[in-house]
């Protein structure tokens, strides 16, 4: 009886449907019992143009579920400064990306010697976005990398190493490109200890 419900299952896992872009997606950007979170992010950047410039910079990564991410700087100095300061809205956290894009084609890669998949989606509400690209381990579900591409000709692109729970994926460290009509910057991004579930207040994610 044992034999027969164990053939059984493995059956039913070898007709279950694959998961199609939108649910890759959201396994990526899940978040089952996190409401919210913050933590500290440390900077260094390379800017490239206007200037050559090497700067550290220090910020904060808030969350608040369902997809609520911002940015804000707490300490850049230098002539760097002048580019970035305030607060930025954050779809770099995984966690917001189910709920702002939408997946038109999945394929299979590889990065690392891992199996990945290659998830290509559209905004749902941002007009200067062309698409994204973004992807995930096969065996986890875990985000790896999005490249952002913008009607005028711009781009941002992130690779990340997560700490993954069977829950939700917490970035620990990033490797940012950015390119855009105005300047140009590399930067490596380390994320210091999560207050998960914490409050956020409303005023954070006011436009400032």
């Amino acid at each position: 009886m044992k034999l027969l419900w164990a053939c059984g299952l493995v059956l039913l896992a070898a007709t279950s449907p694959p998961l199609d872009g939108n649910q890759i997606l959201a396994r990526a950007g899940a978040a089952q019992g996190l409401n919210s979170y913050s933590a500290p992010v440390h900077f260094e950047v390379h800017m490239h143009r206007p200037i050559g410039i090497r700067s550290a910079a220090d910020a904060i990564v808030y969350f608040r579920a369902p997809a609520q991410a911002e940015l804000t700087i707490t300490k850049i100095p230098g002539i760097i400064g002048r580019f970035f300061r305030g607060s930025y809205v954050f779809d770099l956290a995984p966690q917001v990306w189910p709920s702002k894009y939408s997946v038109n084609s999945v394929s299979a890669g590889e990065a690392g010697g891992a199996s990945t998949f290659v998830l290509i989606a559209a905004p749902k509400d941002d007009p200067s976005v062309d698409h994204v690209i973004f992807t995930v381990a096969q065996a986890d579900y875990s985000p790896l990398s999005a490249a952002w591409y913008y009607k005028n000709g711009s781009t941002t692109q992130v690779s990340m190493e997560c700490q993954t729970t069977p829950d939700y994926s917490l970035v620990k460290r990033e490797s940012i490109a950015v390119s855009m009509p105005q300047f140009s910057l590399d930067a490596t991004a380390v994320y210091g200890a999560y207050a998960l579930n914490t409050p956020v207040p409303d005023s954070v994610f006011q436009v400032k």
